[in-house]
């Protein structure tokens, strides 16, 4: 967790002049909804494009309700977004879509008419960051798979890029990695429908999130749609005209944001541009050189009305690099709030200035829910050798000597205590006799005191992994546990796949997460879906 996404959540006082607005809650929504809603934009084309986008995805009649709900001028948006990670991606992809779809929905039991929107970043152009889907297997060990794109080109968006014939056995072997239970079946023929040879890459990202959210009504947006980009080509313009205010105002935020003891998430430098140029369905980045624009390669220049006239005529010719995306976003959707993670939180504080030049107020932040899931079988292990989940998170082998210590050999544990114990207090003892005929003396001592100590721990650590590797079930279950809950030594949300855990209860387990995460909370949340039981914790 960054310093910046550490004060965003526990002390918003330090970063509050980086943000127009304070995450407040429900209430703060309420407030601001009017406000937004008056603002918003051309609300038929935008609704007109999305009940067309969201009719080929396959959404559920209620997500369509919720598209006709955009046409009221009383009503806001509750916004998330990702990239299209193969099969639904990583996680926290379903807790940033849950955590708009159950802010909405108390925004509607206020009296607000609020929608909940997912943006699939289908002209994001990084591939090799959306190529691959990790999951435990049935054997609870990490594996990752990957597919191939067909006709695939260095910065084509991934929104260009369809998915090859061969894409029906990737299914297959993925689904193969998975434990074979009730849920099988069902699951493999719903990732085979979304994921068909010739389907956009992005297009079968949303139609499985139409599948997953069907319950929910949560409407997909997808940006390349010729209709959308039309109505953001007044702030692909204003973009243009702005282009020197916005790359100074991006580099003098990134230096308060150091000066102040943050970091920069975006790379920021004078030249920059926040536009792409397409050609040949390909992102070109620009560099802004005296009085004109260039292509980063060198390739063609551009003046600053032959760009003006390509954003009016042909805004599908030109697409918003990270640091426009946002107020693009905004242009677009009457936007109460955005649902972001870590990451975007800490980069939104750089977005605030360009918001200001191209004439948007800036929208609310909200953390995206985080949470660890942990299924029966993990349940039982943490409950057999008394782990809490602070423990979990701690260190491996810390962890794993908890373990063995606890179940196997508490009287080794113990006996290793009374030695560090012992020797603690005799070199404490003869640390005063020393200092009372050469201080020097005590610095030796305190060296040999920080070696003993270290080789005493090294051989613990030893004793620790040669007594896991002697108790095969132990070993087994430490590493299942790890897999599954504590991936890479990380936050499972950021490694392992939705499939990992849809396989052992089915769709049910949206609809139970809806059930039991809390979208308001700064904390991380634990959910034992054994029982469904929530349990949060700093």
């Amino acid at each position: 967790m960054s310093a910046l996404f550490a004060d965003y959540l526990y002390a918003p006082d330090r970063v509050a002049r980086f943000y127009d607005h304070r995450w407040e809650g429900i209430d703060g929504l309420v407030r601001l909804a009017p406000d937004v809603a008056a603002a918003a934009g051309d609300r038929e084309r935008l609704a007109d494009a999305l009940a067309e986008q969201n009719r080929r995805f396959g959404s559920s009649a209620l997500a369509l309700e919720h598209v006709e709900m955009l046409r009221r001028p009383d009503s806001v948006a509750v916004v998330t977004g990702q990239q299209a990670g193969l099969f639904g991606g990583p996680l926290f992809t379903v807790y940033k879509a849950l955590t708009a779809i159950l802010l909405a929905s108390r925004m509607r039991d206020r009296g607000v008419p609020a929608v909940p929107v997912f943006w699939v970043a289908s002209e994001d152009h990084d591939f090799d960051e959306v190529n691959h889907v990790t999951v435990a297997d049935r054997d609870a060990h990490l594996e990752t798979l990957r597919v191939e794109p067909c006709g695939y080109a260095a910065d084509s968006p991934v929104g260009h890029i369809s998915l090859c014939a061969e894409v029906g056995e990737r299914v297959d072997a993925f689904m193969a990695l998975l434990p074979e239970t009730v849920f099988t079946d069902e699951l493999r023929r719903d990732l085979h429908a979304a994921y068909g040879a010739g389907v956009g890459y992005a297009e079968a990202f949303a139609r499985l999130m139409a599948k997953h959210f069907a319950a929910f009504g949560v409407v997909l947006l997808d940006p390349l749609d010729p209709a959308l980009k039309q109505l953001a080509s007044p702030t692909y313009m204003a973009a243009i005209q702005k282009a020197p205010e916005i790359a100074d105002a991006l580099v003098e935020r990134s230096r308060e944001l150091v000066d102040a003891g943050y970091h920069a998430q975006v790379h920021a430098s004078p030249d920059m541009v926040p536009l792409f140029i397409m050609e040949e369905e390909r992102r070109r980045a620009m560099v802004r050189r005296d009085d004109h624009f260039s292509l980063k390669s060198g390739e063609r220049d551009y003046s600053t009305d032959e760009l003006l006239e390509l954003a009016r005529f042909c805004p599908t010719c030109m697409s918003p690099n990270v640091t426009l995306r946002p107020a693009v976003q905004d242009t677009l959707l009457p936007t109460v709030a955005y649902v972001g993670g870590p990451a975007e939180v800490a980069y939104f504080a750089q977005l605030q200035p360009v918001y200001h030049l191209v004439g948007r107020p800036m929208t609310v932040i909200v953390p995206r829910a985080s949470v660890t899931l942990v299924d029966r079988s993990s349940a039982k292990t943490l409950e057999r050798y008394g782990i809490r989940m602070d423990e979990l998170f701690a260190n491996e082998d810390d962890l794993l000597r908890k373990i063995v210590e606890r179940s196997l050999h508490a009287p080794t544990k113990e006996r290793f205590d009374e030695v560090e114990r012992r020797l603690d207090e005799g070199l404490a003892g003869l640390r005063e006799a020393l200092g009372s005929v050469d201080p020097t003396l005590v610095d030796s001592l305190e060296a040999g005191r920080r070696k003993m100590q270290y080789q005493l721990g090294k051989l613990r650590t030893r004793f620790v992994h040669r007594a896991a590797e002697r108790d095969a079930s132990l070993q087994r279950s430490f590493e299942a546990l790890e897999a599954r809950l504590h991936p890479n030594g990380g936050l499972q949300e950021r490694t392992l796949n939705v499939y990992t855990f849809l396989a052992l209860a089915g769709y049910g387990l949206i609809e139970d997460l809806a059930a039991a995460v809390d979208p308001e909370t700064r904390d991380h949340q634990v959910v034992d879906f054994g029982g469904i039981a929530s349990q949060v914790f700093v």
